[in-house]
């Protein structure tokens, strides 16, 4: 979103209560900005600030001081989000041509009007009843289409409307909540405040949010009202609108709040990867379900391709085959979307080019046929039945339903007759059975209006000038919206006791800096054991997590090691404790550790092949071949032993059996880089120099392909001398050796 940073640190003093200097920098912007109005009321703030300072310095102190400071405070920031507003509209097209048209509106905007209206609509309807076939047909066009262009209007005037009043959200308030207004009418509200109120931080308008989601009977706009207040938390606000904190922890009080908050948190983070599944999907499972299905794509549309008489003869259990493919790659994809992906993003995302997603309200009205861009084909005899069928029994977002619809007009003809007539007779209604969706719960309602959402924030044209909650944005203090369990509103409260579901579940999905900020948002008192676990197993992927606050001044070690304070005879914590100090390079420690865990359990493989692995590096070969041997005995098929024991036969000057290993290991499956290179350290302590600098070769140019000269000179010295310097030292070579082998590799690059 183009926000002004002139006016984003005004605000950011103004939350910081700062308002002398916050008067001082906004009378300077507008010396620059006159056009953008509120003179007078700055005025009236400015002078009263200076009647409050003068009074102060003159040494009276008012008993009311702090009470008018803050309220003199909070009206400059309403003040404040007000110029922003306007300032945006002034400067960017898209707004300014939305603002036109609300601004050109003669309608009648008090909220009392608008409720008449809406109401009016819902009487109207219901009178449709009454009414002749002939006439009613007609007659309800002109409703729905009149309905719609109020909606549109309402919506704009919404999203684009400045601070609000308690009174004006109180009766918007009441508004969305009254049983006698359509609720589709209530939930479109809903959605426009939440815009304006994420663009532009509101109190009131988040605390209309939070009360509609409390109070609302209907799951269609309560949820809506969720997932709003949620993306409308200020940042960095509390200490100005205390109330914020309050209303939320008054919420949280409420079990129920606590798992659909927690329910909502995982169902954003499916949302952010739909990219990344869609991959999965188009690389994957559609290749396989048109490469064993009996249609194939061309450019004319869906072609029913002629079935081989011959082909049941010959290859009877063929055809079997390919069915039980088929639906083992549809299963795969409905299994996908029962955990929760939207696998539906990349089919869809193509069909949002179409005059009706113009319009922004569009993008989140929910889905009824009577829309006026969609009524003419759902009323469309066998055509519209057709399309109301395939739309009601998947799980689609209302987003997808308007696109399919739209879309539907162009491909009926090129449909196969028989795929027509197995959706007709009602058998794609199976993927619903399959799927064993409830689509009248509020975790489904609630998933499918955050599609809605994230296709908004991902496909439409004019997104960019919006505040987006699902961008990751690296360098800022607040990284990424969409992990709200990371805001500091709910640190400390009822909520805290489920960060360790959420970071688990990042965990699972490897987003570790996620994670991390999740972490940064525990309270002290709720640092336990399983904190300390999750911040270890975190920092074990340091290379990948951005560091925070609590997390920057502990290792991986160290919180493990307040994980065994906490239980010290837990075998996860220990566990932890030796793998952070092994990849820390602290052998002595992870030795010992292991050596701690195979005394509770002296069989346990994973501990024996640690142990051994420790004791290699430690160059304690005699004791690691101890361990190791017994593992490959007991353990003839582990490639993972055989390599550590190569390792430690090597080092212990043992080459041949090095050598015989590692001839085992290359050239398979389980062939690996690092297999390549300890086998040229092999050959090359056994004064097969030129075999070794041929392995080395190799090695740079499996992990490097196509590289230039000097820049496999620079890798072989990072990466096989100077990480393994102390090991090559070890074994009597010197660096005239050293220089000579690395001039032996450049030639054998350029074989």
């Amino acid at each position: 979103m183009e926000r002004n940073k002139e006016l984003d640190d005004i605000l950011e003093l103004l939350a910081g209560q700062r308002l002398g200097l916050a008067i001082e920098y906004l009378e300077s912007f507008f010396c620059k900005y006159p056009e953008l109005g509120f003179a007078d009321v700055f005025d009236g703030i400015k002078n009263d600030y200076r009647l409050m300072a003068d009074y102060w310095a003159g040494g009276y102190r008012d008993p009311q001081l702090d009470g008018i400071y803050r309220r003199l405070t909070r009206y400059m920031y309403s003040l404040t989000s007000n110029v922003m507003l306007r300032h945006i509209i002034a400067h960017v097209p898209f707004f300014s041509s939305s603002h036109r048209a609300v601004a050109a509106s003669r309608r009648d905007w008090t909220v009392a009007a608008i409720q008449r209206d809406l109401e009016e609509f819902v009487s109207e309807v219901a009178m449709l009843q009454f009414e002749p076939e002939h006439i009613k047909r007609e007659k309800k066009a002109r409703i729905y289409a009149g309905h719609q262009s109020l909606m549109s209007e309402l919506f704009n005037r919404i999203w684009l409307s400045e601070q609000w009043t308690e009174e004006q959200s109180h009766a918007y308030e009441e508004l969305m909540l009254s049983p006698t207004v359509d609720v589709n009418d209530r939930a479109l509200m809903v959605s426009a405040v939440m815009l304006s109120a994420m663009n532009v931080f509101d109190v009131n308008k988040l605390g209309l949010l939070i009360n509609v989601y409390r109070r609302s009977m209907d799951d269609k706009v309560s949820q809506r009202a969720l997932v709003g207040w949620v993306f409308s938390l200020g940042k960095g606000k509390e200490r100005l609108f205390p109330e914020e904190r309050q209303m939320v922890e008054e919420l949280l009080k409420s079990e129920k709040v606590c798992e659909e908050l927690t329910e909502l948190q995982i169902q954003l983070l499916y949302c952010v990867s739909a990219e990344s599944d869609n991959n999965t999907i188009q690389k994957e499972i559609i290749p396989d379900l048109l490469k064993n299905n009996n249609f194939h794509i061309t450019r004319n549309g869906i072609e029913e391709r002629d079935e081989d008489p011959m082909q049941d003869i010959f290859h009877p259990e063929e055809s079997e085959s390919n069915m039980e493919k088929v639906e083992q790659s549809f299963r795969r994809m409905v299994d996908m979307q029962k955990a929760g992906s939207d696998i539906y993003f990349g089919g869809f995302s193509q069909m949002k080019r179409f005059p009706f997603f113009d319009n922004i309200s569009n993008w989140f009205v929910p889905f009824y046929k009577e829309h006026p861009a969609v009524a003419p084909v759902c009323d469309s005899g066998n055509n519209g039945k057709l399309v109301q069928k395939i739309i009601g029994s998947g799980p689609f977002c209302d987003s997808d339903k308007y696109s399919f619809v739209l879309a539907f007009t162009q491909v009926i003809d090129r449909i196969p007759q028989s795929m027509r007539e197995m959706i007709g007779n009602g058998e794609v209604a199976g993927v619903a059975r399959i799927m064993d969706i409830d689509n009248r719960s509020a975790a489904y309602i609630r998933r499918i209006y955050l599609q809605d959402i994230y296709r908004f924030f991902r496909l439409y044209p004019s997104r960019t000038h919006f505040y987006n909650p699902f961008d990751y944005r690296k360098g800022e203090k607040w990284h990424a919206d969409y992990i709200f369990f990371a805001h500091s509103i709910f640190k400390g409260t009822a909520l805290s006791k489920k960060n360790s579901e959420i970071v688990t579940f990042l965990m699972k999905r490897r987003m570790y800096g996620e994670a991390a900020e999740v972490l940064d948002c525990y309270a002290d008192k709720d640092k336990d054991y399983q904190y300390y676990m999750l911040c270890g197993n975190v920092l074990l992927h340091k290379k990948n997590v951005i560091l925070h606050d609590s997390l920057s001044g502990y290792t991986a070690s160290e919180c493990f090691r307040k994980a065994m304070e906490c239980r010290p005879d837990d075998k996860r914590a220990l566990m932890g404790y030796a793998r952070a100090c092994f990849y820390e390079g602290n052998y002595v420690e992870a030795c010992d550790a292991y050596g701690e865990l195979m005394e509770k359990e002296p069989d346990k493989k994973s501990y024996l092949v640690g142990y051994g692995v420790c004791l290699t590096n430690l160059e304690r070969y005699d004791e690691a071949l101890k361990v190791l041997y017994r593992l490959d005995y007991e353990y003839p098929e582990d490639y993972t032993v055989r390599r550590v024991l190569a390792r430690a036969l090597v080092g212990d000057g043992k080459y041949e059996q090095a050598k015989n290993i590692y001839l085992k290991l290359s050239g398979g499956d389980n062939d690996d880089a690092e297999d390549i290179v300890n086998f040229g350290f092999c050959e090359w302590f056994a004064g097969n120099n030129r075999e070794a600098a041929r392995l080395f070769a190799r090695y740079l140019k499996t992990i490097y392909p196509n590289s230039t000269t000097d820049y496999y000179r620079e890798r072989a010295e990072a990466e096989i001398i100077r990480s393994e310097l102390g090991f090559i030292e070890n074994h009597g070579v010197g660096m005239v050796d050293i220089q000579l082998m690395l001039d032996l590799i450049s030639v054998e690059i350029l074989r």
